[in-house]
């Protein structure tokens, strides 16, 4: 299993792990409702994404923590 981190390609998450498509789209619904997936999230990482999106801290707390229980149920 890899851990996700700060630094993680949004993208890579997407290749990686597929099931993660939901959580995804819940806290990036930005870039899929203005056609922005395959620009933006191809190149910025989870960090970078939070970032041009103004998520907060707490809001960012929880997308790894479902993130990561997804990923461990692999």
């Amino acid at each position: 299993m890899t851990k996700v981190t700060e630094d993680t390609k949004v993208f890579h998450l997407l290749e990686e792990y597929p099931e993660t498509e939901e959580v995804i789209k819940k806290y990036f619904s930005y870039f899929y409702e203005h056609r922005l997936v395959d620009i933006a999230l191809k190149r910025l990482s989870v960090k970078g994404a939070f970032t041009v999106l103004e998520i907060p801290e707490e809001k960012q707390k929880q997308f790894y923590e479902e993130i990561e229980a997804l990923i461990s149920k692999k």
